[in-house]
């Protein structure tokens, strides 16, 4: 009981105003993580502010209380009530349309009910998170101008909905409640802050609130940016709509043709030549169709047709590491599944109360710690860099062996068109995806991205400390520069095999004393949830450790060192079976260490790792996560993976890993529509909250399919055929 207790007493103290009300929108880092703070509210006993302050919201939003109100005031008009006309901060429009509405009240007319019916009013659940009021965002907006009373459509009166908070003083952290009211239209902000705040200090209270930071929601109109975005989206479906259509009226039928064609002259000639005729082997079985002008080859790239045969293709030549193809969708289905709950709790109407719940399970540990999905990824890409580049050097002529322009230009050119494209759809068109109380009028991460757009082209945002502009492109940054610097490690490796692990390996001692100095310095907790450090130091974690490319390396180091064992021993490793099982196990017991080792520091302040643990955490777990992955692909590729490589090459994740870069691009925005759109708070247990993962799941499966067909496939197309490239990365 006593260690719940602590539980609470550091997690109840998570801000409750990540997500805001009309207009503000939350970067990557607010959504990624639960701010953590401490002393929390329980500890001083004022809990009972919050149940007073439901007395006062609800009286204010109550038709009794102001049809009271307004007949005891003695300035009451032929209008209504004048119960605002002596207020001079209040615009003569606004005070005009709020005395209209009051006096609908007073004549107990049904479109005035509705409008208080619409505003936030406060239920239970309130000391289990229930901190916004959202009220009625669509029957606001539903109001039927032809009710009896309702103002003429030409008299200019509308409704309007809008958000405001008020601080709730609990201890030494003051609680920010946000509720929202359906208002005439004509009232500004600023209006509606000087009327609430008359309504509420006429309430009978000995702790009297007040409002502010009014927004109001704003229709968003067509800008230029969106009608850019727009054009730019319809030129690539005007290419694809041609090309497809030419592929399979021309393209297509000509195939068809020549293969019918050659089908008819093999069987003449078996008829009068037998099969066995050196004349059939020799020239019949060669012919090949014709081949397509480069004019044609690159309206082709765009093809529905084409890209999706080849999207959807489930057969792979020999040599390929098919277990890659199941790590590389389980991980990013992870990645899915961290940021679905990191995305979901300031929606959530129990957030305090399942959030301690959470974090005691066992079997919660693995979402918690859903950050090293990302780190799965890094070492597979330094795997499959050092084991392709290697090989493709020992093909190579000349004195460096490869084209080291196309090696980098590739990369770019792999990475940029589709990032930055979703990247435009996300900050010119975002805004229009949804609406209702929780949507920012700004769109998705947009307010992050006027000024910072070309630090992602150039992939070095991750040095910035400011918020994200397309927050989940920190990962993209650190692979491109990991990727720039692999040549000083894999052009030992090719040349001196002993010289270049001595290499490889003093990267990877500086890739764990680089992290663990900062830790130690800055008082890092060993993660993003705490388990340690300072307050200040969970502040700096995301901003000074997280994103860093010096603190992440760790994993693509070892994944170079695997993939060139792998290259050196051309795959072909015999490992004796006991030994065998004993490297499962370690490197298992190794990944159980690390996904679930921070459980109790996490959950009980008491067992919180000190600044040296702590540091010692951070310099080492990424690396042995790496190593564990790596160990996963070794022994699938060698041929001691057992069943475990039956799983993982299963032939329906070869599409699913196609889309998994689509997949990490699309589905955080995805997320973020379905959650900041929702018109009111959700109740989360177990059942809704697998619904809701599978459901964002399959969705970015359909969007990265969509996004892979329009942006990615044909840019690789594109590359082909101007550069002549036949060979697969």
């Amino acid at each position: 009981m006593l260690r719940f207790r602590s539980t609470l007493l550091v997690l109840v103290g998570v801000c409750v105003n990540c997500l805001d009300a009309f207009g503000e929108s939350r970067s990557y880092e607010d959504r990624l993580t639960f701010r953590v703070y401490s002393p929390s509210v329980q500890q001083h006993g004022n809990h009972e502010a919050l149940l007073e302050l439901r007395t006062q919201i609800n009286k204010v939003h109550d038709a009794e209380f102001l049809k009271e109100l307004a007949l005891s005031n003695i300035n009451l008009g032929e209008q209504g009530s004048g119960l605002f006309a002596d207020n001079n901060n209040v615009s003569y429009t606004c005070r005009e349309h709020w005395n209209r509405t009051i006096a609908g009240l007073l004549r107990s007319e049904f479109w005035a009910f509705k409008m208080l019916d619409a505003s936030g009013k406060i239920g239970a659940g309130i000391l289990e998170g229930n901190t916004k009021w959202l009220g009625s965002y669509d029957e606001c907006f539903r109001i039927d101008r032809t009710l009896p009373g309702m103002p003429p459509s030409n008299s200019g009166f509308s409704t309007q909905f809008c958000g405001m908070k008020t601080n709730v003083p609990l201890g030494v952290i003051p609680l920010e409640i946000e509720l929202t009211a359906c208002v005439p239209k004509a009232c500004s902000p600023k209006d509606l802050t000087y009327l609430y705040n008359d309504l509420l200090k006429r309430l009978p209270t000995q702790s009297p609130v007040r409002v502010h930071d009014v927004k109001c929601n704003v229709d968003p109109e067509i800008d230029t940016r969106a009608v850019v975005a727009i054009v730019i989206l319809g030129i690539f479906a005007a290419l694809m709509f041609v090309s497809t259509v030419y592929d399979l009226l021309v393209i297509q039928r000509q195939r068809h043709a020549a293969e019918h064609s050659q089908s008819e002259v093999l069987s003449d000639h078996i008829e009068h030549l037998g099969e066995n005729s050196p004349l059939l082997n020799s020239r019949e079985k060669k012919s090949v169709p014709k081949q397509e002008s480069v004019a044609e080859r690159l309206l082709l790239a765009f093809s529905v047709y084409s890209n999706g045969k080849k999207i959807l293709q489930v057969n792979q030549s020999s040599g390929t590491l098919t277990a890659l193809n199941g790590i590389r969708f389980l991980s990013i289905s992870w990645v899915v599944l961290g940021h679905t709950f990191g995305v979901m709790y300031p929606v959530l109407s129990n957030g305090y109360a399942i959030l301690p719940d959470l974090y005691q399970r066992w079997s919660f540990q693995a979402v918690a710690n859903a950050f090293v999905a990302v780190d799965s990824f890094f070492a597979l890409s330094g795997l499959l860099l050092a084991y392709l580049t290697l090989k493709e050097m020992k093909k190579g002529q000349g004195k460096f062996r490869i084209n080291w322009f196309m090696f980098y230009f590739h990369r770019f050119w792999r990475l940029t068109p589709a990032y930055m494209l979703l990247m435009m759809i996300s900050i010119c068109l975002s805004r229009y995806f949804g609406d209702g109380p929780l949507w920012p009028d700004q769109g998705i991460e947009v307010n992050y991205c006027k000024n910072t757009w070309w630090k992602n082209l150039l992939y070095i945002n991750n040095f910035y400390s400011e918020q994200s502009c397309f927050g989940v492109s920190w990962y993209l940054a650190n692979d491109m520069q990991f990727f720039v610097l692999s040549p000083l490690m894999l052009a030992p490796l090719y040349f001196k095999y002993r010289v270049g692990m001595v290499v490889c390996f003093i990267w990877l001692l500086g890739s764990a004393i680089t992290p663990g100095v900062i830790s130690n310095v800055l008082n890092l907790p060993p993660s993003a949830f705490g388990g340690g450090g300072t307050i200040q130091g969970r502040t700096d974690y995301l901003s000074n450790y997280y994103a860093r490319p010096y603190c992440r390396i760790g994993p693509y180091i070892v994944g170079i060192i695997v993939g060139s064992l792998m290259y050196k021993t051309d795959c072909k490793v015999k490992i004796n079976k006991y030994l065998n099982l004993l490297l499962w196990l370690v490197f298992a017991t190794l990944a159980v260490v690390v996904l679930y080792g921070l459980r109790d520091p996490i959950n009980f302040p008491e067992d919180a790792l000190n600044r040296d643990v702590s540091a010692l955490y951070n310099a080492t777990h990424r690396i042995v996560w790496g190593a564990c992955v790596c160990w996963v692909i070794f022994a699938c590729a060698t041929g001691n993976g057992g069943f475990i490589n039956t799983l993982l090459s299963w032939s329906p994740f070869v599409p699913l890993a196609r889309l998994s870069y689509c997949i990490f691009l699309s589905h955080f925005m995805i997320i973020s529509t379905y959650f900041d759109s929702q018109k009111s708070l959700l109740y989360m247990d177990d059942l809704n909250a697998i619904y809701v993962f599978l459901a964002t799941l399959v969705l970015s499966v359909m969007v990265a399919f969509v996004a892979s067909l329009s942006f990615e496939a044909p840019m690789m197309g594109l590359e082909k055929v101007i550069f002549k490239r036949d060979r697969r990365n």
